[in-house]
């Protein structure tokens, strides 16, 4: 009797997990969709991080030595940046165009990169918002007004994406004509610290 009643509880046992079983399979949905692209927009992006980083450490912090830490939190901050906008590319060009604005208004002192990059921080490149509005106001009427810093955040991008010795030649040149030594050895501190992955 001892047997048929444990046999009786084992079979209501099995017969209850297999109908929670079956309430389970049926209300499960997946949930994973397939993005195409999404890969290579990652990528992208990551590019754009690396070169925009190295961009802001070659203006700003180039006599300096980071940690891994600090290099990765300035990056994730500079990431932050660049997702907020609809084109990630747009906004590299107008960090570029802002980091240069900081370089010519700001001592920067002692400050690290990912205090001076912390959206939150006001006094860091927060800041330079109102000085890269009112560059885009003044190009509406004068449409080459510092056409330079935009020019170089566009061979920054250009030379990150194809790194060959005509593409840094044009640049060099460009800068030499233009008559802007400042961005030339900018743009040259920013190829070798490119090239070397630093």
């Amino acid at each position: 009797m001892y047997v048929c009643v444990v046999n009786a509880i084992y079979k209501r046992k099995t017969n209850t997990m297999r109908q929670h079983s079956k309430k389970i399979k049926q209300t499960y949905h997946p949930t994973l969709k397939v993005v195409k692209g999404y890969k290579e927009q990652q990528a992208d992006l990551s590019h754009l991080v690396d070169t925009a980083w190295t961009f802001a450490y070659s203006s700003l912090w180039n006599c300096s030595l980071f940690s891994t830490k600090e290099i990765d939190a300035a990056k994730e901050s500079i990431r932050e940046f660049l997702l907020l906008s609809k084109t990630p590319r747009t906004a590299f060009l107008s960090f570029c165009q802002r980091v240069l604005l900081a370089r010519y208004y700001l001592d920067k002192g002692n400050i690290l990169p990912s205090v001076w990059l912390d959206r939150k921080n006001g006094n860091g490149f927060a800041s330079t918002k109102q000085w890269y509005n009112e560059i885009k106001t003044l190009r509406e009427s004068l449409p080459h007004y510092k056409t330079e810093i935009k020019a170089l955040a566009e061979a920054v991008l250009e030379y990150s994406e194809e790194p060959t010795p005509q593409n840094f030649y044009y640049w060099k040149n460009y800068f030499i004509e233009k008559q802007t030594p400042g961005l030339l050895t900018l743009f040259q501190v920013y190829a070798s610290n490119h090239l070397y992955a630093i």
